[in-house]
């Protein structure tokens, strides 16, 4: 990559730590992966991601735009590369400037020639700037054709193996339950509450571009994009969405918190998309945030606790299916969302929280078949940041779906029926023990306790009359 004018050196070493707090946080545990580089020394197919993603220009857009930038010289702007995102390009700008009043960091947002085929542009600008105003989304200080300028979060990004830590699970399990709410504001826009279920909306639309971006790949004659392409069996792929449109659907309870309620979502709830900072979990990247049921959230949350995008090798993530939340996790999830979204206790063995678990087993599928089509569409398009390999990643969904359908059905019905040191469904189903529901085990440990405290009663009993008997036999001796 040619090196920018005015400073720009790609030789220069990133500082991952500078203009990040990170009190109290859990990311700086284990191994340390970079996550920055200088732009200027990214690979060529990254910087033609889009027209925006040179050095030039980016620092050009900053110097213009961030306020108070423009009065010094464009030699003390850096710009590195987050190395994270696979819908759109991230850039940490810093300026090396004393003065106090002057914004020392923003994030650079690009989001390069094809994002049509995955959400409507517009759309996600009107969305942000609604979370923006409600002061969840960050500062937008300038915008234009496939670019932004926001606020820059002074916090670090929550690590997958983190994400089924206790503390966490409540936490994100509040904070979606209070995010699905925003909807019945007074104030929340109109045009965005009339919105249709978005998951509802990709099955068909993300469904069509991933039999267009197939048939994309097919004529550029790559053998091995043809083997990939048949063994996924896209057609079968495409055609599964008429049967997830009903399945997660049917059976309906009409009852709030039942899992079919729309409410304004994230649908992207994943490690990279949460920051731990010093007063508690934020969300960010609302670019998928749309109207939608709420079990596609928490759905989504359970299989992101599998997967691993920052791994700095082939195929640049891991996906981990034993990581599935257990059934006492989801449980745990559930009783504290329903507490938050219903303004009323609720504990896991309740029975509103066994029917919002089932109907979020569901929607697990659902999440599997949109990451899967999406991971297609993506495919044929630029890299954001590394070779992430999006058939690889589409293959492992769509067999994960399969494997979790299969189980699902097996079943014969979606309600918990594992137990809390088993994988569950979004795991790996052949490691399947004896099934009991929540209330059935619990019931079974209970009698099991009197069982053992009785026998154990019984054996104290015993053993001081064999006492007595032989304290009297030594008295009259």
């Amino acid at each position: 990559a040619e090196a920018g004018a005015e400073g720009l050196h790609p030789d220069r070493v990133p500082e991952p730590g500078k203009f990040v707090e990170n009190l109290g946080v859990f990311s700086l545990d284990g191994p340390v992966i970079p996550i920055l580089r200088p732009l200027e020394a990214a690979p060529l197919d990254v910087l033609n991601f889009s027209d925006v993603s040179r050095p030039e220009v980016v620092r050009d857009l900053c110097h213009k735009n961030v306020p108070g930038w423009s009065a010094y010289s464009k030699e003390k702007i850096a710009i590195d590369q987050i190395c994270e995102g696979l819908s759109n390009q991230l850039f940490k700008v810093h300026i090396d400037v004393a003065a106090s009043g002057v914004i020392p960091c923003v994030l650079f947002r690009i989001y390069g020639r094809d994002v049509a085929t995955l959400y409507d542009q517009e759309q996600e600008l009107d969305i942000f700037r609604t979370l923006s105003k409600y002061q969840i989304a960050p500062k937008m200080y300038a915008n234009g054709d496939g670019w932004r300028i926001e606020e820059w979060h002074f916090a670090v990004a929550l690590k997958t193996q983190h994400m089924r830590n206790p503390s966490i699970l409540c936490q994100v399990a509040s904070q979606l339950g209070r995010f699905h709410k925003l909807s019945a504001r007074a104030d929340f826009p109109r045009n965005i509450l009339e919105l249709p279920p978005a998951s509802i909306q990709r099955l068909d639309r993300w469904a069509a571009g991933c039999g267009r971006a197939a048939a994309n790949l097919e004529a550029e004659g790559c053998m091995e994009s043809h083997r990939r392409l048949i063994a996924m069996n896209i057609p079968e792929m495409v055609a599964e969405r008429e049967w997830l449109k009903k399945f997660v659907l049917e059976g309906d309870d009409k009852l709030k918190g039942s899992g079919l309620d729309i409410v304004f979502s994230h649908n992207d709830c994943q490690e990279n998309n949460i920051l731990q900072t010093h007063y508690g979990l934020r969300f960010i990247d609302f670019e998928y945030s749309n109207m939608d049921y709420q079990s596609y959230d928490i759905a989504n949350y359970f299989c992101e606790c599998t997967l691993d995008y920052c791994w700095d090798k082939y195929p640049f993530y891991s996906h981990r299916l034993s990581d599935f939340p257990t059934e006492w996790e989801q449980r745990l999830f559930c009783a504290i969302y329903l507490s938050e979204y219903l303004e009323s206790k609720v504990k896991p063995e309740e029975s509103a929280v066994t029917i919002l678990v089932g109907r979020v087993r569901r929607f697990v599928l659902m999440s599997h078949y949109l990451w899967a089509v999406w991971s297609v569409i993506r495919a044929p398009q630029a890299c954001t940041f590394n070779e992430f390999d999006f058939l690889h990643y589409a293959q492992a969904r769509w067999d994960t779906y399969k494997r979790d359908k299969r189980a699902l059905l097996e079943a014969g019905d979606s309600r918990p029926r594992f137990g809390t040191d088993d994988v569950g469904v979004g795991g790996s189903s052949g490691n399947r023990k004896a099934s009991f529901s929540w209330q059935q085990r619990t019931k079974k440990e209970t009698q099991q306790s009197y069982m053992m405290g009785g026998a154990l009663t019984a054996s104290g009993v015993l053993l001081g009359v064999m006492a007595v008997v032989a304290v009297n036999r030594l008295a009259r001796r």
